[in-house]
């Protein structure tokens, strides 16, 4: 796990009464992590380890990131959500189709780099998961109405 400051640094600060360190590489057991932070508003994260085996069980090299808002004498628990490379890749394909209706790229670029987008989807090893499916569903439904 990783614990950024909003300028997109590491928290470095002195844990576990040790000399300031950066809050980078915080090592999990079962999935969960527990340590102190000073308060503040920070962007929490995690990536997979090649210590902790075959990446591809543990979705896309990298969480979504979260904003946690700590107060003094606060406790914040964090729920980080690995998204899977169809998810990431077809909500790029989206976002892509979106900035060429608001007129921010060209639709040319847009549409190679949408079917380069889908060709490395489609062969990926693992199909589509269930939530991307959803997901993608609904935008195709409000773009139909």
């Amino acid at each position: 796990m990783h614990v950024l400051t909003c300028d997109g640094e590491f928290l470095t600060w002195c844990r576990d009464g040790r000399e300031p360190t950066p809050y980078t590489n915080i090592e999990t057991h079962c999935g969960h992590a527990e340590f102190e932070v000073p308060p503040g508003c920070y962007l929490v994260m995690a990536t997979w380890s090649p210590s902790a085996g075959d990446p591809h069980r543990l979705g896309n090299h990298l969480t979504h990131l979260q904003v946690v808002r700590v107060n003094c004498d606060d406790h914040a628990c964090v729920t980080l959500f690995p998204p899977t490379a169809h998810f990431c890749g077809t909500w790029f394909q989206i976002a892509l189709g979106t900035l060429v209706r608001l007129g921010d790229l060209d639709r040319d670029i847009a549409e190679r780099a949408i079917g380069v987008i889908g060709d490395v989807l489609q062969r990926l090893p693992q199909p589509p998961d269930p939530l991307t499916e959803a997901t993608a569903r609904l935008v195709r439904r409000d773009a139909a109405a």
